[in-house]
């Protein structure tokens, strides 16, 4: 299932908790972590949600399993 979330995920697309709440926008993938675009952050810290927290994805929206919290991390590049 994993691979197949991967290859549907394209930056852009909205990121919402399971509340509804908009979170951000995929800036990118790198392995099983979706980056959101940075707004607002500093350095080159960048939000983070882990591909296994992704309950479903329709056309232009990536739906998380449950409430989002942040995990930040250095941007690999």
């Amino acid at each position: 299932r994993a691979m197949m979330e991967t290859l549907r995920i394209r930056p852009d697309m909205e990121v919402v908790d399971n509340s509804g709440r908009r979170v951000g926008t995929v800036n990118g993938m790198i392995d099983d972590l979706i980056l959101l675009a940075r707004s607002g952050s500093f350095g080159d810290l960048h939000h983070c949600v882990p591909l296994e927290r992704v309950e479903s994805i329709d056309d232009n929206r990536v739906r998380l399993g449950q409430p989002f919290f942040p995990e930040r991390r250095r941007h690999p590049r």
